[in-house]
């Protein structure tokens, strides 16, 4: 079982925030509109997202969490 303090890759993270999302969705018998279009741009295609804008949402998404942690780090919190 994955613990919180463990680490994953940008890619990973990825997959599972699509994997999160899509559960959640599902949990709550969502109608399709409401998410399929961010599911739909998130999948893969011949090695990366449909959507390529997504993906660079991403990862600067990823840039901002990362950064927050750290300053969080460096004020021992």
């Amino acid at each position: 079982m994955i613990k919180a303090t463990d680490t994953i890759t940008v890619i990973e993270g990825y997959d599972a925030t699509r994997v999160f999302l899509e559960t959640v969705w599902r949990r709550h018998g969502k109608p399709v509109d409401e998410i399929a279009l961010l599911l739909g741009s998130l999948k893969w295609a011949d090695g990366s997202p449909v959507d390529p804008t997504t993906w660079q949402d991403w990862l600067a998404a990823v840039q901002m969490a990362a950064s927050a942690g750290r300053c969080k780090i460096g004020a021992g919190r």
